[in-house]
């Protein structure tokens, strides 16, 4: 299991120092200093961080051009309609903006595009059943866009208003002509405002426009924990505004939770639970996914926009049915990758590209994101269809995938992402070239950003150190996410008491650990495969987040990776 660790280090004199100032344990200091906080201020900001840090939403350059033109729409009763993405960020950010809206007027509607049949975004042909199915006067899109010029086009020559917001990267050197658009991207100086989800940006609109009508009500407090779930499902980084995002949006959620996500949670079993980032990531948004990877993302829409129990239920035990069938078709494209003998050389490629025969459009970004993880290098996976190839590709840290396309985009018909997610379009005959040439140029870069991956490791620390004091100081940090993980601790030489299997499927593992006359358990979760390597082993080195046990509570480790001393 071993992978390699890095232990970063800090200047000693700085942590004393912060440690004293903030009355902190002297680890809560370290792991500060890890994330860049050094001083008494930036550490209070960091482990309290005031909610009215997301009025700087309302700063978005184009939000005054959109809410001008949103007023004037809505004074003169025309038709909106909202266009979203089919994923849980551009599905929760339509489902906030539809709630805004729809109570001010009756002429507001939503559209989802269908992944199969229409693909991703306001493509010609989704704007083309826009105008002939909804007939609106005004489209806003949430969560898609910046790179539809052809849409986007279709729609202004018919006479439609466009407001364009997202938060994927333009292309800055040409971007769709719109009378608004809303970006989390500076587009004069190419960079980055906000990291924002599309939720985020959604969030950001419906707030400025309550604000310049100056309407008795505030989008920040009603809508939060839409843009909440937006946010943590699109694995945006969770500092600065988003953590504020997720942090109250989080309490909100569980203050008052939306009927349908409750309804969700019902049907997994997990309806005692509270909402976390954890539960968000592995419960409810892989099945709010699961209807527009496996059916129509309309599902997902109507159970957020749902305030009937009944209907919630049932809509909720499709949702949970079309998740077990995405589980089982990922397994056998896995299984197929894995087993089938022509794809063992490309596995072995910098850049991984692996392509089948009508595999699901809808689960290649996960399987991509699992084969990266598990090779640590960037990974593309294509469906072969008959005419035209789709694709969706994952990297590591530190290597751009969005470059590699823009490199390689003479053999593309379509792409966009940023530099860890990306999708594309190729034709069939043009993947083993396409193969060839980002490999050619720059697989080695791809080798070197994969060779320094590892386990980052905030701090070596004693057993005894691992109580509950150091558990709520930890949660202070949260919610943990992109960019702000949960610390990762070392702890050296302990021996192993006993260890037992254990889950509903008996798939983890659980283990007693003693360092000196201090004891712990510690989890390796999906660990049964694992547990002959510690079987017969009397010291390990652990390297562990510290969880809270939802039932004991009490701090416990869940283990990522060991060494075997003897």
């Amino acid at each position: 299991m071993e992978r390699r660790w890095r232990i970063r280090k800090v200047d000693r004199g700085h942590l004393f120092r912060l440690a004293k100032e903030v009355s902190l344990p002297k680890v809560m200091a370290r792991v500060l200093m890890n994330r860049g906080i050094f001083t008494p201020h930036e550490a209070i900001q960091f482990l309290d961080p005031p909610r009215h840090l997301l009025e700087t939403l309302g700063e978005l350059p184009g939000l005054e051009e959109a809410v001008v033109l949103l007023d004037r729409v809505l004074r003169e009763n025309g038709r909106i309609l909202i266009f979203g993405d089919y994923d849980v960020d551009g599905l929760t950010g339509s489902a906030l903006l539809w709630r805004f809206l729809k109570s001010l007027s009756a002429q507001v509607d939503y559209y989802i595009p269908n992944r199969f049949t229409e693909g991703y975004g306001l493509t010609r042909e989704a704007a083309a059943r826009v105008l002939r199915e909804k007939a609106p006067h005004l489209v806003i899109t949430v969560d898609c866009g910046i790179r539809d010029w052809d849409g986007i086009a279709l729609l202004r020559q018919s006479g439609v208003h466009v407001i364009l917001t997202d938060h994927h990267l333009p292309d800055f050197e040409r971007h769709p002509e719109v009378e608004a658009l809303v970006s989390s991207f500076d587009l004069a100086t190419e960079k980055p405002i906000f990291p924002l989800a599309g939720a985020g940006v959604a969030l950001a609109l419906a707030f400025r426009y309550a604000e310049y009508r100056k309407l008795n009500r505030n989008p920040l407090e009603e809508y939060l924990g839409l843009a909440c779930l937006g946010t943590v499902a699109d694995a945006v980084p969770l500092l600065g505004v988003n953590r504020v995002i997720a942090r109250y949006g989080l309490a909100d959620l569980n203050r008052n939770l939306p009927v349908g996500i409750r309804a969700l949670l019902e049907v997994a079993g997990l309806s005692e639970r509270e909402i976390g980032v954890e539960e968000i990531s592995c419960i409810i948004a892989p099945r709010l996914n699961a209807a527009g990877r496996m059916a129509d993302s309309g599902l997902a829409m109507k159970l957020l926009l749902s305030e009937d129990w009944e209907e919630a239920l049932r809509i909720s035990q499709d949702l949970q049915a079309l998740n077990t069938r995405r589980q089982k078709e990922e397994e056998r494209i896995l299984a197929e990758i894995s087993e089938n003998g022509r794809y063992g050389a490309y596995l072995e490629d910098g850049i991984v590209v692996v392509s089948g025969k009508n595999w699901n459009l809808g689960v290649l970004g996960i399987i991509a994101s699992r084969l990266s993880r598990r090779l640590s290098r960037p990974v593309i996976v294509l469906s072969e269809e008959e005419k035209l190839s789709v694709g969706s590709g994952r990297s590591v840290e530190g290597f751009n995938l969005l470059r590699v396309l823009e490199e390689a985009s003479h053999l593309l018909v379509r792409y966009g992402g940023h530099e860890m997610a990306v999708g594309l379009r190729i034709l069939p005959e043009k993947i083993p070239e396409f193969r060839t040439f980002v490999n050619r140029h720059f697989g080695e870069e791809a080798r070197k950003a994969s060779a320094v991956q590892g386990l980052i490791v905030d701090a070596l620390v004693d057993l005894g150190e691992v109580d509950q004091r150091l558990l709520s100081w930890l949660e202070k940090l949260g919610p943990f996410g992109e960019q702000n993980p949960n610390p990762l601790f070392a702890v050296l030489n302990v021996s192993l008491l006993k260890s037992w299997i254990w889950g509903k499927s008996n798939q983890h593992l659980r283990c007693l650990v003693k360092q000196g006359r201090e004891v712990q358990e510690m989890v390796v979760f999906h660990g049964k495969e694992k547990a002959s390597d510690l079987s017969g082993s009397s010291l390990v080195d652990l390297a562990f987040e510290v969880q809270r046990d939802n039932y004991g509570n009490y701090p416990y480790l869940k283990v990522h990776d060991w060494r075997i001393k003897k």
